[in-house]
């Protein structure tokens, strides 16, 4: 599908055109968000590309309507310089013509506060300018760009639906509290972040984004973090822009409800490609809970292979993923297979059901073949974490006990999966033997990979490995409590209920417990400071709580107060080693 490139100015051909978005009364720009016009008035430099034929604005239609990507480019850099490798990737999905994109300048050399109106008058031109649907509007950045991307991203839930950031990370993250130090009104369901690091780019942009990412992850934002060797500081990475855009584009924003004629389409059950293309397109809960009752309702295999193959094409809810553990069941051979292949999808977006029914499969799997293509959906889980950062452990243990399985193939997968664990640098004519596991040995590397993952977290253990008293005891009051989700199908709908993540008094326990010495509880402390959990967020008083618990040797509350903003540490720590 070609893309019209329209110019509003006599430039030059380029991939996208230069603008400016004046507030000039007439013409493709009008007022919004309640300011008044402001004649001859530049809002923003913009660049933008839009699908040609795209049907006219005000369309009703889900079918016609389309997306926005907002694509914000790094300091110094030109206003479109981002747009071109999300076009790309489009263009490899086949997705060209679904999607506006538009680039944004910042208001000075960097992004910051001042370009947040801007941008929110950016999207309210654009809705009326093209059929943009609201549940689908998208960010991507990279350095300065991904710091926008963040920090308005999660300031503006009900706008953003997710993004994509690269080489740089942000610090202003909402609150729990306000001025007033009251709870925050609930703002819904927060963006979803697919936030990727090239070990080729600048030390400082290394340190920024592993320490955007440990304070984005202490909040329990949902993320994929991608580490790549080969990349440097530059987005165009074609692995990580499919992944991370084919990722959140499948995601609707489920602050903004669907419209009448989205609701609609949930009763199309039309077969396009092998799925059901109408209920991918609406996605969301409505559409997960129609297409759980295909898949587990339907008499008819056809029906209900469809509704397999639809998983792996919308982000659908944990709630109704448990539906492809039970087609792992069902009679028809096609039917559990495309199940496998809609929980390989989940399971490498992170979906925390898809992996946990692939990793119970294959440990419980009877039928030889479906067994192996369930290692095989892992694998393919895992592909770009087992050189990067590993945010699944449990995966990997899983191919760890495969290691000693009594099936050779199983044996040979995981062999090969561990590989750039267990010994990167052999090669066959290196002279001497290949390594069998990592120094320290298995069990050890993964204790090691789970406690990373689990962060400030993993302080939490120590409630459960002895007797509570004291500072200890105060700290495990305040412990942070899992997510609880319930599903509630009836007449096609689906509710999510979500229990709070910490319980009230978890701030006020761990700040007794910080204030009684206790170096965990300091750390912690820290970081709800740093992340606004319980309080506002106030780094001056995280890089107190982090600098008492560093002198204590607590390692990631040095790591995190290195970079405090305004501070650096003394002595960085080393680069990375080339690999």
């Amino acid at each position: 599908m070609t893309r019209n490139i329209v110019f509003l100015l006599p430039l030059a051909l380029v991939a996208a055109t230069e603008a400016k978005l004046e507030f000039t009364g007439t013409g493709f720009a009008t007022p919004s968000l309640n300011q008044p016009a402001n004649p001859g008035k530049t809002v923003v430099d913009y660049a933008y590309e839009a699908p040609a034929n795209i049907a006219p604005v005000g369309t009703k239609d889900p079918t016609k309507q389309v997306g926005l990507i907002l694509c914000f480019p790094e300091h110094d850099r030109p206003t479109g310089d981002e747009i071109y490798p999300v076009r790309e990737s489009l263009r490899r999905q086949g997705l060209s013509d679904q999607y506006v994109l538009i680039g944004i300048h910042p208001q000075a050399q960097k992004f910051g506060d001042a370009d947040h109106e801007p941008i929110r008058q950016v999207i309210a031109w654009a809705k009326k300018t093209y059929p943009i649907n609201p549940r689908r509007i998208y960010m991507y950045g990279k350095g300065e760009g991904a710091k926008i991307s963040g920090e308005f991203g999660t300031q503006n839930a009900g706008l953003i639906t997710g993004a994509v950031t690269y080489s740089w990370g942000w610090w202003k993250i909402p609150s729990d509290f306000n001025q007033t130090g009251h709870m925050q009104p609930s703002q819904g369901w927060a963006p979803s972040y697919y936030m990727v690091l090239g070990m080729r780019d600048l030390l400082t942009h290394i340190q920024t984004v592993r320490d955007t990412y440990s304070r984005m992850n202490a909040k329990g934002y949902d993320i994929i973090y991608r580490e790549f060797d080969d990349l440097g500081a530059r987005t165009y990475h074609p692995p990580s822009n499919d992944e991370g855009l084919g990722w959140i584009l499948k995601m609707r924003n489920k602050n903004v409800n669907p419209t009448p004629e989205e609701e609609a389409l949930l009763k199309d059950e039309t077969i396009v490609d092998g799925y059901f293309k109408n209920l991918a397109l609406v996605g969301g809960m409505s559409a997960g809970a129609h297409t759980w009752m295909l898949l587990t309702k339907s008499s008819e295999p056809k029906i209900r292979t469809a509704a397999a193959n639809t998983y792996a094409q919308a982000v659908f809810d944990d709630g109704v993923i448990v539906g492809l553990g039970t087609a792992l069941k069902d009679p028809d051979e096609q039917v559990r297979a495309a199940a496998i292949k809609a929980l390989a999808v989940n399971a490498n977006w992170r979906s925390p059901v898809a992996q946990k029914i692939l990793i119970d499969f294959v440990k419980t799997a009877e039928n030889p073949i479906e067994r192996k293509s369930a290692i095989d959906a892992l694998a393919y889980a895992v592909r770009f974490q087992v050189k990067g950062v590993r945010q699944d452990p449990q995966i990997f243990a899983t191919f760890v006990d495969l290691l000693q399985d009594k099936d050779e193939e199983a044996r040979t997968m995981a062999a090969n999966v561990l590989a750039p664990v267990r010994d990167k640098d052999f090669r066959g004519d290196s002279g001497r033997k290949e390594n069998k596991e990592p120094d320290g040995g298995w069990s050890a590397w993964i204790s090691e990979i789970t406690k990373k993952q689990a962060g400030y977290n993993q302080d939490y253990e120590q409630c459960r490995q002895g007797p509570l008293e004291g500072a200890l005891k105060v700290f495990c009051e305040g412990e942070g409590i899992p997510q609880i989700r319930s599903l509630n199908i009836k007449a096609g709908q689906v509710k999510v209920l979500m229990a709070p993540r910490r319980p009230p008094n978890s701030f006020a326990k761990t700040k007794e417990a910080a204030e009684m010495g206790f170096a965990p509880a300091q750390a912690m402390l820290g970081m709800m400071y740093a992340n606004g959990t319980g309080t506002l967020q106030d780094y001056k008083e995280a890089a107190v709580w982090w600098q008492k618990a560093a002198d204590q040797g607590h390692v990631l509350a040095a790591q995190n107060l290195a970079r405090v903003p305004g501070r650096r540490p003394a002595q960085p720590p080393p680069a990375p080693a080339v690999k």
